[in-house]
């Protein structure tokens, strides 16, 4: 194990987390990020924000222990995307395009920047071919269901998922599959939870699909290297 890299990462955590509950706070009531500088309040969500980016950051450091530090960085801005998204979408039932559309802009570039790094340019049609096909996929339950099915906001984050797994696929097929994977653990953990909501309300009410894409992508994400690759 690097370990220097799992002090980085563990230390690179705690601004993120602050970063995240800033995003939770000030990115759902369209209040300026940075104006003035938001201070840290330690409340419940906040430090539950905390843990788990410190734990999806130490999870990086072990998955990419020997990949190239761009690769490393991408997944962390992913991971830290991830988690203030899951916990604004559980707070307002809103995936906001200003962390999504902004996580995608950074992403990008770390993608094309990091495969051209490892000297392996493949990655970047992978990538590209599980954000395409998550994206996609989850459009056509959009348009067939309407928003009782996905709402548009998870169609969106789609994309980003759909990057972030095509990327540590070692073929086309492999980027597909990994995102069928992510996108079956996402509506089965998601359905699930629905009807349990269900019956302890007595009526079924909208509740946020998000954090459950955004958990299965995390899975297939931390397991990839485990799945069996498929041949092609």
């Amino acid at each position: 194990m690097n370990t220097t890299r799992l002090v980085l990462c563990v230390i690179a955590s705690l601004p993120a987390g602050w970063l995240a509950g800033a995003l939770y706070e000030r990115i759902p009531d369209r209040r300026p990020l940075f104006q003035p500088l938001p201070r840290y309040r330690l409340t419940g969500v906040n430090l539950a924000m905390q843990v788990l980016v410190t734990a999806l950051f130490v999870l990086a450091a072990f998955r990419f222990e020997d990949v190239n530090p761009l690769v490393l960085v991408a997944y962390l801005v992913f991971f830290l995307a991830s988690v203030a998204l899951a916990f604004i979408d559980i707070d307002t039932l809103r995936l906001p395009d200003a962390i999504v559309g902004g996580a995608l802009v950074v992403s990008i570039p770390l993608i094309t920047f990091g495969s051209l790094a490892t000297r392996d340019p493949q990655q970047i049609q992978y990538a590209l071919l599980g954000g395409l096909c998550y994206f996609g996929f989850l459009l056509l339950v959009h348009v067939i269901f309407g928003n009782r099915g996905m709402g548009f906001g998870d169609v969106k984050l789609a994309a980003l998922l759909g990057l972030f797994l095509g990327w540590v696929a070692s073929s086309g097929m492999n980027a597909v599959v990994y995102v069928m994977y992510a996108a079956l653990a996402g509506f089965v953990v998601g359905a699930a939870v629905g009807i349990v909501l269900v019956a302890i309300r007595g009526r079924s009410r909208s509740y946020p699909m998000g954090p459950f894409l955004i958990g299965g992508a995390l899975i297939v994400v931390a397991f990839s290297a485990q799945l069996s690759p498929v041949s092609v």
